[in-house]
């Protein structure tokens, strides 16, 4: 059988080895040239080669001075420059819009968070991410030519190939050129994508999780979503839209509409926005209980209210809570049946509720689940309330990494 294989031209092959070394020196943080070679095969003239363009031209890694000689010439020693360059991340969420500055570390230099105002409409939320960015980009103390790229979590179905929102449930958007309008105000190169793949891909770069191939995350708050990675690998499925766990359907004679337009979604029964739907009736119901207390007359309810009434010992908002976070195992015990992860984290405001959630949940997830899967661990994203922030960071990172953001682009 005749096999033609196309030959890597130099170019690539010269591409594919700076890949492999940038994420050398970024693992090591400093690594002698020697060591590189040893690790990679390459020949010591090619090493330098590159690690001199990294230096030179993509500004990532510089020379740190002579390491100790066992006899033969000293090694050069090459770090990763990660403190003098910069990422924006944005978290686009459904209440606020959350931006940050990091080096390359992911240490946050700078913080802002706006409310995201969705009544007001998309170009007014476009708007409000852009005065966002501007006013990270001009941090005091901060060089605004190294900031080498913009990463932005987005609550919503992407199309890989469009890269347009074709759906977004929370911000009740359909087939929205997000790339185009964003444009028309950055300079900096910007990526984007589903704000829980986001959280699994910050998960994967920084996160407890960095050694695992296999590992969920699930993004519980204004919605309910997850981020998967399987063998090693962050998964979009064929059209970019993998990842839609509050759409499965728990209860098929549920009357609960969900705001995708199907009825007995996880999403509906579980996510922030039914416990506050649930606080509100419950307020109906006994005007004098505790919920009623702490909400004064606070409206739009908020779910985070029904979990302080929980810790304050309100038999009737535990109830709820005990009832979705049932939904939510019922949720787990399918996907954890299916794919088999060695750790499932969750993230969003609803796991930052109180440690009572945590309890609830792993109380009752073995009901749902295969005996050789009931070591599972399930425990809070290593982020926090940061975790879409980190994956956005983590987005951006990627592509520098990967050079798809030119050093003359900067």
């Amino acid at each position: 059988m005749n096999l033609d294989f196309e030959k890597a031209s130099a170019g690539q092959m010269n591409l594919s080895n700076k890949k492999k070394i940038i994420k050398i020196i970024r693992l090591y943080k400093e690594i002698s040239r020697s060591d590189i070679g040893k690790i990679t095969g390459l020949s010591a003239p090619s090493i330098t080669r590159i690690v001199n363009e990294l230096i030179e031209k993509d500004q990532l890694a510089s020379y740190i001075g002579i390491g100790n000689s066992n006899g033969g010439r000293p090694p050069m020693i090459v770090k990763f420059n990660s403190v003098n360059n910069y990422i924006i991340g944005i978290d686009l969420g459904a209440t606020n819009i959350r931006g940050v500055l990091a080096d390359l570390d992911a240490n946050f230099l700078s913080e802002i968070q706006v409310p995201t105002e969705i009544h007001k409409g998309f170009y007014h939320i476009i708007k409000s991410i852009v005065v966002v960015i501007n006013k990270l980009q001009n941090r005091r103390g901060i060089d605004k030519s190294k900031i080498r790229g913009i990463g932005i979590g987005v609550a919503g179905l992407i199309n890989r190939d469009t890269q347009k929102i074709t759906f977004s449930p929370d911000f009740a958007w359909e087939k929205i050129d997000f790339r185009k309008e964003m444009e028309k105000y950055l300079t900096i190169p910007f990526f984007f994508d589903n704000s829980t793949r986001l959280m699994a891909l910050g998960e994967q770069v920084y996160g407890e999780s960095k050694n695992m191939k296999n590992f969920a995350v699930i993004n519980i708050g204004y919605g309910i979503a997850a981020g998967l990675v399987i063998e090693g690998i962050l998964t979009k499925g064929n059209s970019g839209f993998s990842g839609e766990f509050g759409h499965i359907t728990i209860d098929n004679n549920s009357t609960t509409m969900c705001k995708c337009g199907k009825y007995g979604c996880l999403e509906a029964l579980a996510s922030g926005n039914r416990i506050a739907e649930l606080g509100t009736e419950l307020i109906k119901q006994n005007p004098e209980g505790i919920l009623a207390k702490l909400a004064n007359n606070v409206i739009p309810m908020e779910a985070k209210i029904v979990a302080e009434a929980v810790i304050d010992g309100d038999a009737e908002a535990r109830k709820i809570f005990e009832d979705i976070t049932e939904y939510i195992c019922i949720g787990i015990g399918n996907l954890v049946n299916l794919l088999n992860p060695e750790y499932v984290f969750i993230g969003g405001g609803i796991s930052l509720t109180g440690d009572f959630f945590f309890e609830m949940i792993n109380n009752k997830k073995n009901k749902y689940l295969l005996k050789p899967n009931r070591n599972l661990m399930i425990k809070p994203a290593t982020y926090a309330e940061n975790a879409t922030t980190i994956g956005a960071v983590s987005l951006a990172l990627e592509q520098i990494l990967n050079f798809k953001i030119p050093p003359e682009s900067l």
